[in-house]
């Protein structure tokens, strides 16, 4: 997460839109998965640039 802490990542992305801490991690264990919401919120977190987000969230798998 280019060099951040998870609360740090976590608050600096509530500046953004709503990330909510136990959904992170839900996500992180494969339970859950972003919204879009989230994934907007999270790329400008991280400053993504539109290729990245399509990249990191939409990646298509090959079986």
């Amino acid at each position: 997460m280019k060099g951040m802490k998870i609360e740090e990542f976590l608050t600096k992305a509530n500046e953004y839109g709503k990330l909510d801490r136990s959904k992170y991690y839900r996500v992180l264990r494969g339970e859950d998965e972003f919204d879009r919401s989230e994934i907007l919120t999270i790329s400008k977190t991280l400053d993504l640039s539109d290729n990245e987000m399509l990249d990191i969230f939409f990646k298509q798998e090959v079986s």
